[in-house]
Formats: structure tokens, sequence, C-alpha cells
């Protein structure tokens, strides 16, 4: 077996089977006379040979990213080219995704992870597009010519880190921003009624009740316009042409599913649809055990949210990175902004602010963006960036008020104003203003989360208290763009417990949290810490490494004084000796 570097190109034909059944012998032959026409010229001229051919998806080698992806671009320019005078719900596209690394070869086959991570960035493009993994992003970096679109971390099955991903947009007319009809108007949607494939009205009972479920607390998201129920359950029959469904109902998104039972278990395919193009954003499934029916539901809807809410967020997200600055309304400035933010460099939090403030001057009586400013300024305090404690806590206070006098109803609102008077040592007021926010809305992330920094500024932390919140925003949102905090505060609470002797599963919180891309430097310094403790060397020095290439001008006098809440002298007393120890590494005394 040989083991070498190498670049993978997973292809796959999306809705093979649904194409197959409409038409068997002409799909059949399409796809034949576009692989001898279009796809094996394109591999061929690139230097790349075809390891694996399916019939639906190919698995090809090539020899460099540059290569990999001019080629899959020609393939996806070609094969739209190709079938222009096709219609639409009938053309064979493609999803594409690319990858980078090490692989094991036989004489005929291959193995690693380099081929299931290229598979998985595949399922993540949608039709016509290609995706590609940092790895081959960063071999690209020089070529200015291909618009690659960042789509930060990115969970994908089977892998356990998130996976950094970039995508190409279709050549076809990619999926756009919704039609704005005001200065903020923000993303509307409807779920439709769940197909089920049985007879029994128990099981077809959940089907509709999942369905109404996730229409109720999807409307608790105050920057989602979504469609009542007995509107969208009228298109019941109606599902095989979504685009005009989701015209017809004046919506830019459509949740679509299927509950299918074997025996005692159920499994529900769920779908977040572009209402516009009629593309899959986002596609999986769930599957549970039939006990209760109520409780079946509950879980199902729990999981259905935890997964269609951020992965809405991230498509807005993605839309606003495809239009000039100058275009964006007010809604499109927060998402943009919000991008910015979550990258967790200076240069993104500066232009976060500049963003959010202009969605404030393009929309002065939108409250998500004086919200999303009070957010950031705790944030700033949080993560020790701010020059001025009091001076940040009154600006972020001021703007949690303007956001609540515009719309009480704002759960982040609510969440941030609770966070700032967590700050102030305001306990009891704090609680009354997130126990408000988890009211109105009890699946949103940050909502659980600030109640983290709550517990953090008190005198004597509440531990138990601070660990469930964090494990609170961790279950509602595991693929949240601020999972590395959530997982970061679910480490500190449970090294308050004993800071001598933390509870289990404080290091694996923290090495968590540092699997996270964007992570905060602080985070690697404190797993460098109790790496050093449990003799983890290698680790520390590579978590000390990431740090001070996060912050460089990082010292063990900054380190000391860095955090302004009531326990942070105590948790560096009581890891002197490990901080000793990274000064010996590589960390700056002053």
């Amino acid at each position: 077996m040989d083991k070498r570097e190498t670049i993978i190109v997973a292809a796959d034909i999306v809705g093979y089977s649904r194409l197959v059944a409409q038409s068997e012998e002409s799909t059949i032959m399409r796809m034949r006379a576009l692989y001898d026409e279009v796809i094996s010229p394109a591999i061929t001229s690139a230097g790349g040979r075809v390891i694996k051919n399916l019939g639906d998806g190919l698995l090809v080698e090539a020899n460099s990213a540059a290569a990999a992806l001019a080629a899959s671009r020609q393939i996806q320019e070609n094969v739209t080219k190709a079938q222009e005078t096709i219609p639409s719900d009938e053309r064979i596209r493609y999803r594409i995704g690319i990858n980078a690394g090490s692989a094991y070869f036989t004489e005929d086959d291959v193995f690693g992870d380099v081929i299931n991570i290229a598979a998985r960035l595949e399922s993540l493009a949608r039709p016509g597009e290609i995706c590609v993994s940092q790895a081959v992003y960063a071999q690209l970096s020089d070529d200015q010519t291909t618009p690659l679109l960042p789509l930060g971390p990115q969970f994908v099955r089977n892998i356990p880190v998130p996976v950094e991903a970039w995508r190409l947009p279709s050549p076809e007319k990619d999926a756009a921003a919704p039609e704005q009809t005001g200065s903020h108007t923000a993303p509307t949607i409807a779920v439709l009624p769940f197909e089920a494939s049985f007879t029994n009205e128990d099981l077809r009972f959940l089907g509709d009740g999942l369905a109404e479920e996730l229409t109720t607390q999807l409307s608790r998201f105050r920057f989602l316009f979504v469609i009542a129920r007995n509107s969208a359950f009228t298109f019941r029959d109606r599902q095989n042409d979504l685009q005009s469904v989701a015209r017809e109902l004046g919506v830019s998104y459509l949740v679509t599913g299927r509950v299918r039972t074997a025996g005692s278990r159920v499994r529900v395919h769920v779908d977040l649809i572009d209402g516009k193009t009629g593309a899959q954003v986002w596609a999986d499934r769930l599957d549970s055990e039939i006990e209760d029916l109520f409780e079946l539901q509950d879980e199902l809807t729990r999981a259905t949210l935890s997964n269609v809410v951020p992965e809405l967020g991230a498509n807005e997200r993605a839309l606003s990175l495809k239009k000039p600055t100058e275009s964006l309304n007010a809604w499109g400035l927060c998402q943009r902004g919000m991008s910015e933010q979550f990258k967790y460099t200076d240069q993104g939090v500066t232009d976060a602010f500049k963003l959010f403030t202009e969605a404030i001057e393009a929309d002065p009586k939108f409250a998500l963006p004086y919200a999303l400013l009070a957010r950031w300024h705790v944030a700033q305090v949080t993560t020790g960036r701010s020059e001025n404690i009091p001076l940040e806590i009154q600006k972020g206070y001021a703007r949690a008020t303007e956001a609540l006098q515009l719309d009480d109803r704002l759960e982040d609102a609510h969440a941030a104003l609770g966070a700032i008077l967590g700050i102030m040592g305001q306990d009891v007021e704090a609680l009354k203003s997130l126990d408000r926010a988890e009211a109105l809305n009890g699946y949103s992330p940050y909502v659980f989360y600030t109640r983290t920094y709550v517990h953090l500024f008190q005198a004597q932390i509440d531990c138990a208290a601070m660990e469930k919140a964090a494990l609170g925003a961790i279950r509602v949102s595991p693929k949240d763009p601020i999972a590395w905090a959530q997982y970061f505060m679910l480490g500190t609470a449970r090294w308050n417990y004993d800071l001598r002797n933390p509870a289990d599963g404080t290091q694996d919180a923290l090495d968590q949290a540092c699997s996270y891309s964007n992570c905060e430097f602080f985070v690697y310094m404190i797993a460098a810490k109790f790496h050093v403790r449990f003799g983890d060397i290698t680790v520390a020095r590579h978590y000390l490494e990431r740090a001070l290439a996060k912050k460089k001008d990082l010292s063990l006098k900054m380190w000391r004084t860095f955090f302004p809440f009531r326990a942070w002298p105590a948790m560096i007393a009581e890891t002197e000796p490990e901080l000793e120890t990274l000064v010996s590494f590589s960390l700056p005394r002053e």
C-alpha cells in the first residue's frame, strides 16, 4: 500500500434517483454523453485520472489544486452549456468537492480521510457548485481570477472537527438574496407538511405535528418572518414544484420533510430549500425510536431547529458576502457584520462595528443592529479587547436599551442586556433579562451562552449553573459560529469547581474549543496550561505557538491581568507553575 500526498475530486449527480424515475433511458444516455464529451476530456486535459466511476458519481485524482479546480470548473460550465435547451427540472447537475491531503493507494482503490472529506465537501456544495477545503484554498491563494466565497467552518458527518470550506458558485444563475421590499427585509420561511409513506394515522399525525411545531418554534426567531401553518399546509400536494410554491407563498426559504418508519424506528429527512432557485441549502436525516409520539415530536423538533436555523443563518451571511457593501440593505449589512465578527480577528471585529453602525444608518427603526452592537460591546469586554470597560458597558447598555425600545420581543436584545447587567454585578436583574429572553425564544444559543457570563462575573462563580448554560447553548445549536466560545465556557465552568482539581471533562472541553479555527488566543493559552499540568508538553507547545500567532503582543505580564472578572486572579495564582513553564518555552515575560 502506497501513501502519498494528493488532490481528490469527488463529484455526484444531484437528484439522480429522481431523474432516473422520470426517464431512466434518457437520463442514462445523457449522463453517458456528458461523461464522454465533457467530463472525461476535462479530466484528461488537466492531467487527472478517474479512480472510481460509480455512474452517478466520480472519484478523481489530480496532480495539483489548480488543475483540479480548472477541470472541475470546466466540467460545471460545459455541463451547463450542453443542457441549455433542456427544461430546468430535467437537467443533470453535479456537485463537486475538492480536498488535499494524504491517501493510501492500492492497485485499484484509495483510502483515507482526504477521500471522506472530499465527499463531505461535495455534499456541502449546491447544484452546479464546487466546494473546496482550506488545504486546497491555501494552494490557490495566488489565484486572483477564481471568485471563491468563504462558507466558514462547516460540520460534516463523521469528521470530528469543523472543516473550513470555500465555494465557487454555479455557472447558472446563482442563488441570490431574496427580493427586498424594504430597508431591512429579513428572510421569510414556510414549513410545508412533511410527506409520509404510511397509513398509520398516529404516524401521519407525527409528520403534520412536526411541521406545525417547527412553524411555531421558528416564529420565535425575530429575524424570521414565518408563514402561518394554514397557508403552508394548503400546498401539501404541490411539493414537486417548490419554486412555484415559494413564489406563491412569497417566501425566500422552504422547509420540507419526509417521515419513514421501520419497526420501532422513525427516520425523518429534512431539507432547507432556497425558494427563489429551488436549490437545496441543507439536508439531513434524523433517526429515533418510537415510544411516546409527543416526546418524539419534541425531540425531532429540537434536532431539526439545531440544524435549520444555523444553516439558514450561514446561507444569509454567505449571500451578504456576494454583494458590494454599498448595495446591501440593513439586513444584509447585519449579516456581513456577523460574518466579520465571527472571524474573531482584530480587523474582523473593527469591520463588524462599522457594518452594524451602517445598518443603523440604513434603517434607524430596525432593532437588530442595535442588539448586535450591544453584543459587540459585550464581546469587547469578555474577549479582553476593551481599553475602557466602564465606557464599553455604558455604550452596550445604551444600545441594548435602544433595541428593546424598538422591539421588546427581540431575544438578542434582552440577552445582551442580561450579559451587560451581569458584567456590572447586577445578578438578579441580569437573570431576569435572560429569563425574559429564554421565554421569548428557548432555542436561541446566544440566550444560553450569555448566562455563562452572568455566572462568570459573580463574586463566587456558580459553576453548576454556568456549566448547565454552556451545555444548553451547545445542545440547541451545535453548529453555531461561536461554538468555540460555548466549549470554552464549559471548560471554564468545570475548572472552577476546584481550581487545583478540575472536574472531569475540563480538558476535553478546552481541546474541543481549540479545534475551531476562529477561536480566540486565550483559549489556546488556558488549554496549554492544562497540557503542561498533565505532562502533554508537545501539545502545550503547539497551543502556545498558536496563541502567540494570534496575539502578537502576548506576554506573561499582560496575561496576569487580562480578564476583568473577579475570579481571574485566583485562576492565575493557581497556575503560576504552569505559566513559568510556558515562559521557558517561548512566552515573553513582559
